[in-house]
């Protein structure tokens, strides 16, 4: 069965990559903020990050491109997953999803991450979770308690305008009024040369590496919608 071409998107879809694009030629795996030959000290080695860099993330890439073909060039990776969901195009949906969720966990990473951050996320933080600290636990929380493969994500909620913590499974993406601010990939091929399967251990560490000014971004993106 021919696989139906996908209509353009609309301008006014939100886009919390507007970066990540088909571009001519095909979709690119995205330059990360940082050298994955060094790792991200202090929770990720290279050999951790080469694996799912340039393998696992390498692979939904190329694997959506054979798909794709030439179409949609200039449409966002974004876009593309939530219209292949809308369609029931389970197999362009994990492919685009995955390279979109991959490059929002990798573009919010920093080595040896500094603790603080923007004073505007950090009121945010407060106002719907008491503190940054118990942010940080429930999220720690969530991630442990996903089941299987998927992603922990905070979202801004537009609907009532709140910070909200939400897990999906495998490829899932926030949806709805739902808008990404940051993730964690809880697949196991994230994290297992490195921490095995204790996840709990992985979990607990990722936050030494979460640049909060990216995040803050995310979020002032999400708010200015």
């Amino acid at each position: 069965m021919q696989r139906a071409v996908l209509r353009a998107s609309k301008a006014s879809t939100y886009t919390a990559l507007p970066s990540l694009t088909k571009a001519p030629g095909g979709a690119t795996l995205p330059q990360l903020p940082f050298d994955w030959k060094q790792g991200c000290p202090p929770v990720f080695s290279a050999h951790q990050l080469e694996l799912h860099y340039t393998k696992h993330h390498n692979a939904y890439v190329t694997k959506l491109n054979q798909i794709l073909g030439d179409k949609l060039e200039g449409e966002t990776i974004e876009a593309i997953a939530v219209k292949a969901k809308a369609d029931g195009d389970g197999p362009l949906f994990n492919q685009a999803a995955q390279h979109f969720n991959h490059s929002f966990y990798f573009a919010a990473m920093k080595p040896n991450a500094p603790g603080s951050m923007p004073a505007e996320l950090e009121t945010a933080l407060t106002k719907d979770f008491e503190s940054v600290d118990a942010f940080k636990t429930a999220f720690m929380d969530k991630a442990v308690g996903n089941f299987g493969s998927g992603w922990t994500w905070l979202v801004y909620d537009t609907a009532d305008t709140k910070l909200k913590i939400v897990n999906t499974g495998n490829a899932g993406m926030p949806e709805g009024t739902q808008r990404p601010v940051l993730t964690m990939d809880v697949w196991e091929h994230a994290y297992y040369v490195d921490f095995e399967n204790r996840r709990p251990d992985y979990s607990s560490a990722f936050f030494k590496i979460v640049d909060w000014e990216v995040v803050a971004a995310n979020l002032a993106r999400a708010k200015a919608e």
